[in-house]
């Protein structure tokens, strides 16, 4: 908890209308979230002036208010004011604050694809034995991560945030806030190439991280990566590295799937115990290696580690199952998308569910840049590289996945619209079928499944 006096001194702002010793029990960007006694930050860099809504923060139940347009001041409101240059970057510097002030172990997670699903894996495995914060849902960019901080309370024993970035030196920048004792990086792909133009930026950017990680902690990365592994060296502690079928600080062999999940063998420490996770593809098992391995570190045996692992539940639209004996199953794989993930996503769905048809609904992917098209037609060449038998049907949705079925001899439609593709899987609610959805997230792929699941409920007798 801050008082109104470290607030300002973190911000170098004016106090207007209250007492210094006043403490603010949260902080908010958004009126809804707003609590009794909080803090409401009137940002302005978005789509609209955050100064604009200080009377629905007041009427929330906010006491104080940081603001950078004095005209908004109204003395006699029963507010306090602290009065800043900039409220975005005063944020910043509010959680930079805070975060001096506490002891716990921040674990930082970033990467192109997988970030929130290990942030996820960590915070779950941890919570079997102590209070464990985590990000919020992906709230990982320059709001989010600072928010992210300031929500730590007393009553929590360690904390996982997750950091996103679009551009170089973002990274940077929240983790010069949140200094973490352990630095986890999943991997480098091509998500976000439109903006950095190579692998080898994007790595860059990635291994921002590094730097700030505590000399005394560590960082655990994925040394199947050469991209992560080429930027470890920024790392001023100890780096481990994990991987799947080879030698590693931390490693896993002999996957094998079910109906219910994945079996592996973990290796650490010279150890090796049998593991499983609710959660199909090579991708979750390498996810959950970094969890494993911070977890044994602070003291959870592996025992307990398996015993945690039988129960996670990842955030959704990452290759979450939708389950219905009526109709098809579904793997809702629809959160974001990348070329490599799209075909991590369709080599694990070809590889799982023998006993059904497969059907692949992709949608575009975006941030792809001039080479975005073929990117998408990669995608296709990659899908018929795969054993035929593996797939049924391709359907393809919005402008660039067309590419993807130019050169497929599988069956194929396209469709502009979702709601014309969702009427044309209807062929397919059949529970003999399994349909996988993979596509950028700006696509909102989950819609067409809602819109299927609806029509197949309003039909049945």
């Amino acid at each position: 908890m801050l008082t109104l006096e470290d607030i300002c001194r973190a911000t170098g702002g004016k106090l207007i209308g209250s007492s210094p010793s006043l403490p603010i029990t949260s902080f908010h960007f958004d009126t809804r979230q707003i609590l009794p006694g909080a803090m409401f930050i009137a940002i302005t860099s978005g789509s609209r002036d955050g100064h604009l809504f200080i009377a629905d923060a007041k009427a929330n139940g906010a006491v104080a208010i940081l603001i950078s347009d004095e005209r908004y001041i109204q003395e006699d409101s029963g507010l306090a004011y602290v009065l800043v240059k900039d409220t975005q970057l005063a944020f910043g510097e509010m959680a930079r604050f805070y975060r001096a002030g506490l002891t716990i172990p921040i674990i930082a997670v970033t990467g192109s694809n997988g970030k929130t699903t290990t942030k996820d894996m960590i915070s779950h495995i941890l919570a079997h034995k102590k209070s464990v914060y985590k990000t919020y849902k992906n709230f990982n960019n320059h709001l989010g991560v600072p928010l992210s901080i300031l929500q730590i309370t007393d009553e929590h024993e360690m904390a996982v945030l997750e950091m996103g970035m679009n551009h170089a030196g973002e990274i940077d920048y929240l983790a010069s806030i949140g200094k973490p004792d352990v630095s986890v990086i999943v991997n480098v792909t091509d998500a976000h190439i439109e903006n950095l133009g190579s692998r080898k930026n994007i790595a860059r950017a990635k291994g921002e991280l590094l730097p700030h990680t505590s000399p005394s902690g560590f960082a655990i990365l994925n040394g199947d990566n050469e991209y992560v592994v080429s930027v470890s060296h920024l790392n001023p502690g100890k780096n481990f590295f994990y991987g799947i079928e080879k030698e590693a600080d931390i490693y896993a062999t002999d996957l094998r799937t079910t109906e219910q999940g994945t079996n592996f063998i973990v290796h650490l420490k010279g150890q090796s115990y049998n593991m499983a996770i609710p959660m199909f593809g090579t991708h979750n098992v390498a996810n959950c290696l970094p969890a494993i391995f911070i977890a044994y570190h602070y003291g959870y045996t592996l025992e307990e580690i398996h015993t945690s692992l039988s129960t996670l539940a990842i955030s959704p639209m990452r290759f979450e199952l939708v389950r219905d004996s009526k109709t098809a199953m579904m793997i809702n794989d629809a959160y974001n998308a990348s070329p490599t993930s799209m075909k991590s996503s369709i080599e694990t769905f070809t590889g799982i569910l023998p006993l059904h048809k497969k059907v692949l609904v992709l949608g575009d992917m975006y941030e792809l840049g001039a080479e975005s098209s073929a990117y998408h037609r990669e995608v296709g060449h990659f899908i018929q590289s795969l054993d035929a038998a593996n797939v049924a049907y391709v359907v393809t949705v919005g402008d660039k996945s067309r590419f993807i079925g130019e050169s497929l001899s599988i069956p194929t439609q396209h469709f502009e619209e979702k709601k014309d593709a969702a009427a044309f899987l209807h062929r397919f609610m059949d529970p003999q079928y399994a349909i996988l959805f993979k596509a950028s997230r700006g696509m909102k792929l989950e819609e067409v499944i809602q819109d299927v699941l609806a029509k197949q409920k309003r039909e049945r007798p």
